[in-house]
This record gives structure tokens, C-alpha cells and sequence, in this order.
């Protein structure tokens, strides 16, 4: 109820007065914009903004540094999983890999002839030769040399990686969003060389409002609509909303798109409308609707009589809002048409023209 009257008060600051019933010498029959009321609902739909994005997008870069030799891939191509992005110059990496290489099979060759010492030693042990403290030094020997082996073959193993990593790989068949590098260019560790975009799959971002994130919840059906593509009145359903409200007092909400018609592209803007359940059930019609009347407390419209070509002045009970949406729950009939905007400048029963037809 609070919140009705507070609307109720903003109405009435806007239309700093009741609207006047005296009228002019001389009327010019002023248009308006028709809204058609729909029947009462338990919902209001809320359109939010947002922007078109890959479902899964990575950004590619190199495991190690180096000298790009090759760049196989332009914006907006097409590449299979396992095709070759970009290769580094792979000749010292492929030198770490040699030199490593050699230094496990000195190790290794030092560890046999410890081994065979250490055999030798514990059959002169078992014939009464030598003495607990040679066999336990000769141990130690071998010991060590085995631990050396298996640091070369760590080394050995880090240097192979190092070589594969100077090749980079398409994760996953997608297309090249962006190429950020060009050949023969120095890149550092996880530096970006390009983003590649999953096909298909396509998803919206949108910032709801944080007043929103106890209506919003996985799985909740939404429409998307993309003015730029036609037949983009798309279905979808919210994956993932954000428990986090920035600066902007938004909250990020993530909806997949199903079956995504062709030409729709990441980047592009469009936007979501979401069904929202309200406090009671009414009539959604436009805020910019609702005036004040000669008691400021109560909201009114004005509802057009097609037989006179003038609008009425009506008081309605005012039920509920959500957004730029007021519920209204008495005062109008379903296919009534009402003046949507521009109403500060009527008043009752001034005549008024239609522009068109009512959509």
C-alpha cells in the first residue's frame, strides 16, 4: 500500500495540478497515444537490454614464450578442433629438449655403474670380505644416482611439454572472434593471440536490476528479440544469475539462446523480456497513463470514447507496479483505450483524434 501512494505522489508531481475543466474558445483536437488495455494478469513482462555473446569463448594464448612463426588464422575463420592456430620458433625449446635428453643418459649410466658396484660389493659382503659400513656407503652411492636419474627425467619431461606447447591448438571447432598478433611478433606467457568463439551456441547478458534477484532464478523462460535480425523473436532461458550488484546497483544475469536464427553474432545488442509475478492481479498499463484527478490521492486515466471522440477522466484503483508498469484493478474495462502519454496536456472530456489504428 505504501507503494501504491508513493506512485500515486509522483503522479501528482508530475502533473503539478488536477487537470483543468475549463475549456478554450477555440480547441484544437489534439492526437494521442492510444494503449489498448489488456486483462487483468499476475504478471507484468520487464525488457531489459543486453548483449549478444558466445556460449563458450576462449581467449588463446601461449604456454611459453617466444617468436610467432606462424599465424594460419584470420578474423571470422572457421576452424576445426586440433587445426594449428599459431606455432613459436621451437628451436631452442627443441635444443632444452636435446640437452635434457642427454643429461638423463649420463644419469642413467652413472646410476648402472653405481648398481653394479653396489652388486659387487654386497657378494664380496656375503663371502666375509668387507665390512657393514662399505655396503651401506656403496647404498647411498646408488641411491643417489637414482634420485639423479629422476631429475633428469623431470627436466627432460618439462622441455618436451615446453616443445608441444610452442604449437597451438584449436580447443574446440569454433570461429576466430579476434586475432590480436601478427607473425614474427615477440609474445610473452599468456599473452592473447586470438579468441575463439564456440559456433552455434549463443547467449545474452543483460544487467537486471538488484531489486530483481529475488524474481530471478535458473531456468525461467524469457523471449529475446534482436532489431537487427530478422525473425529474431527467440526463446531462451536464464543459466546463471550473479549474487554480486556492482556499482551500478545491477546484477548479471546469463540466458542461452535456443536455436539462434543465422546472422545473429556476438556483439550484437538485443534484448530480454522476462514475465515477472506481481503482488495482485490487474490490468498492466502504461505509468505515463495514471494522472492525478481533482482528489491527488487517487490515480486516474483518461479513457477514450470512440462515439464522441473525447476522453473521460476516470479513477482507477492501482494495485501494483513493477518497472515502468502500473497494475490496475478496477476503474477500466478490458479493450478500453486510454491515453498512454502526453497526459498533462487533457483534460476531461476535451475531444482528442486517434493517429491510427490501435495496436
Amino acid at each position: 500500500m505504501k507503494r501504491i501512494v508513493l506512485i500515486l505522489g509522483v503522479v501528482a508531481a508530475l502533473s503539478g495540478c488536477s487537470p483543468r475543466n475549463d475549456e478554450a474558445p477555440e480547441e484544437r483536437i489534439r492526437a494521442i497515444e492510444p494503449y489498448t488495455v489488456q486483462g487483468a494478469t499476475t504478471a507484468i513482462d520487464r525488457r531489459l537490454p543486453g548483449l549478444v555473446q558466445a556460449a563458450e569463448s576462449t581467449s588463446l594464448g601461449f604456454a611459453v614464450a617466444g617468436t610467432i612463426t606462424e599465424l594460419n588464422v584470420s578474423t571470422g575463420q572457421r576452424v576445426a578442433e586440433g587445426a594449428v592456430i599459431a606455432q613459436l620458433d621451437s628451436e631452442p625449446y627443441g635444443l632444452q629438449a636435446e640437452t635434457a635428453r642427454a643429461q638423463l643418459q649420463r644419469a642413467q649410466a652413472a646410476a648402472a655403474e653405481r648398481r653394479s658396484d653396489l652388486d659387487r660389493q654386497r657378494q664380496l659382503f656375503e663371502g666375509g670380505w668387507v665390512s657393514p659400513a662399505a655396503i651401506e656407503q656403496y647404498s647411498t652411492a646408488y641411491d643417489t644416482a637414482a634420485s639423479d636419474v629422476r631429475a633428469a627425467e623431470a627436466q627432460l619431461g618439462q622441455a618436451e611439454r615446453s616443445l608441444e606447447r610452442t604449437t597451438m591448438l584449436a580447443p574446440y571447432d569454433g570461429v576466430i572472434a579476434n586475432v590480436f598478433v601478427d607473425a614474427f611478433e615477440e609474445v610473452s606467457v599468456g599473452m592473447r593471440v586470438a579468441q575463439l568463439n564456440a559456433e552455434g551456441a549463443l547467449e545474452i547478458l543483460i544487467a537486471a536490476p538488484d531489486r530483481l534477484s529475488g524474481q530471478l532464478h535458473t531456468g525461467m523462460p524469457v523471449r529475446v528479440d534482436a532489431t537487427n535480425i530478422t525473425g529474431c523473436g527467440c526463446s531462451g532461458q536464464i543459466t546463471q544469475v550473479g549474487q554480486d550488484a556492482g556499482g551500478a546497483n545491477t546484477i548479471p544475469v546469463t540466458i542461452s539462446i535456443n536455436a539462434p536464427p543465422p546472422g545473429l553474432l556476438p556483439g550484437m545488442a538485443a534484448s530480454a523480456t522476462i514475465s515477472l509475478a506481481t503482488d495482485g492481479a490487474g490490468m498492466p498499463v502504461p505509468f505515463g497513463a495514471i494522472v492525478a484527478g481533482p482528489d491527488p490521492s487517487i490515480g486516474h486515466v483518461f479513457v477514450f470514447d470512440p462515439d464522441l471522440s473525447v476522453v473521460r477522466l476516470t479513477p482507477v484503483t492501482v494495485v501494483g507496479a513493477q518497472g515502468s508498469v502500473v497494475l490496475v484493478g478496477s476503474g477500466i474495462n478490458d479493450g478500453d483505450i486510454i491515453a498512454a502519454a502526453g497526459t498533462g496536456l487533457l483534460r476531461d472530456g476535451q475531444r482528442v483524434r486517434l493517429p491510427g489504428p490501435v495496436e
